[in-house]
């Protein structure tokens, strides 16, 4: 699981979200600064390199690369 969250989301905000590293013990968590509740959009180069990396390391655990 990637976790990513905006420093400025004054919505759900990252705090709540580090609750989640409990529940997902090989989750990444992650808190991008200049971004809110829309962090896909505000700042999506950053958002797009974390998920190919997770999407990578999932197809590793998984054997396909």
């Amino acid at each position: 699981m990637c976790i990513l969250t905006g420093r400025q989301d004054h919505i759900v905000g990252f705090n709540d979200a580090y609750e989640l590293l409990n529940l997902f013990p090989r989750a990444s968590y992650s808190v991008i600064d200049c971004a809110g509740h829309n962090l896909q959009i505000e700042n999506m180069k950053v958002f797009t390199v974390f998920v190919r990396d997770w999407i990578k390391r999932i197809e590793m655990e998984e054997g396909k690369t």
